[in-house]
C-alpha cells in the first residue's frame, strides 16, 4: 500500500471521526445530519449530470432508505449515549454483520482469519457494550447496534450499485433520497433546517470530502486494506471523546479495530 494511499485513508478516517464528534455534541442532530447529506449531494451534484445512475435506480432508492435509517438511528443513539461507546458499537457491528451474512446467506467460505476476526470483534463489542450498559446507556446500546445494521445494509447496496454505475453519482443520488425521507418523516421545517445550516454544512463537507478521499484510495490500493486502515477512525473518536476513558473501553476499541481488519482481510 503506497504512502499516498495510507495518507488518504488516515485523513478520511480522521474526518469521519471529527464529523461524528460534531454530530454527537451538536444542538439538533437530526437537522444537522439532514443538512449534511444535502450539502454532500450539492457538492457531488455535477456527477449526477455527467453520469446519472439511471440503470440502478432501484438500488439508489433502497440505498437512500437505508441511509435515512442510518441517520435517524445514529441521531437517536447520540442523543442517549456517549461518542466513545456509540461510535465503536455502530461501526464495529457493521463488518461483523456483513461477515455473518456472507457466511450464512451468501454461502461464502470463511478463512481462519475471518473466524478469528469475528471472535475478536465480537469480544470487543461486548467490552464496549458492557461499559455502555454500566453507564446506563442501555437504549443507546440498542440504537447503536441498529445503526450498525443500517451501515451494513447500505454498504452492501452501495457496493452492488457502484459495480454498474459511477460511485460518486450513485452516492449523490442516494443522498438526495435520504434527505427527502428525513425531512418527510421528521417533519422538519425550513426554519429548523436553516438553524442547522452552518453546523450541518460543515459536517457535510467533511463527509463528502472524506468519501472522495476513500474513492481515491480505492484507486491506489486493495479495497480490503483501505477498509482495514479506515477502521482507525474508532481510535480517533476515542481521542475526540469528552468522557474519561477506562481500560475496558480502550481494550474494546482496539479489539474492534483488529477484529474488523481480520474480517475484511
Amino acid at each position: 500500500m503506497s504512502g499516498i494511499a495510507v495518507l488518504l485513508v488516515l485523513v478520511s478516517a480522521l474526518m469521519h471521526a471529527v464529523w461524528n464528534s460534531r454530530t454527537r455534541y451538536g444542538d439538533d442532530r437530526v437537522s444537522e445530519l439532514t443538512v449534511a447529506y444535502a450539502t454532500g449531494a450539492v457538492i457531488l451534484s455535477p456527477w449526477l449530470v455527467v453520469d446519472p445512475p439511471l440503470e440502478v435506480i432501484e438500488l439508489v432508492l433502497l440505498s437512500g432508505v437505508t441511509h435515512a435509517g442510518y441517520l435517524m438511528f445514529l441521531s437517536a443513539a447520540y442523543r442517549r449515549g456517549e461518542l466513545a461507546t456509540v461510535y465503536p458499537l455502530a461501526r464495529g457491528s457493521a463488518p461483523l454483520i456483513l461477515g455473518v451474512v456472507g457466511i450464512w446467506v451468501l454461502d461464502q467460505t470463511p478463512t481462519v482469519a475471518v473466524f478469528a476476526g469475528a471472535g475478536v470483534l465480537a469480544l470487543g463489542l461486548v467490552l464496549i457494550g458492557g461499559v455502555a450498559w454500566g453507564d446506563g446507556q442501555r437504549h443507546a446500546l440498542l440504537m447503536a447496534l441498529v445503526t450498525g445494521a443500517f451501515i451494513a445494509s447500505y454498504s452492501a447496496l452501495d457496493s452492488l450499485g457502484v459495480r454498474s454505475t459511477g460511485a460518486v453519482g450513485f452516492f449523490a443520488a442516494s443522498s438526495i433520497v435520504a434527505v427527502v425521507i428525513m425531512i418527510a418523516i421528521n417533519r422538519q421545517s425550513v426554519e429548523r433546517l436553516r438553524g442547522s445550516l452552518r453546523a450541518g454544512a460543515a459536517i457535510g463537507i467533511l463527509q463528502s470530502t472524506g468519501y472522495v478521499l476513500v474513492l481515491l484510495a480505492f484507486a491506489r490500493a486493495e479495497s480490503a486494506r483501505v477498509v482495514t486502515l479506515r477502521g482507525t477512525s474508532v481510535l480517533f473518536v476515542l481521542m475526540l471523546s469528552r468522557r474519561s476513558l477506562n481500560s475496558r473501553l480502550i481494550t474494546g476499541a482496539l479489539m474492534v479495530v483488529t477484529g474488523a481488519a481480520l474480517v475484511v482481510s
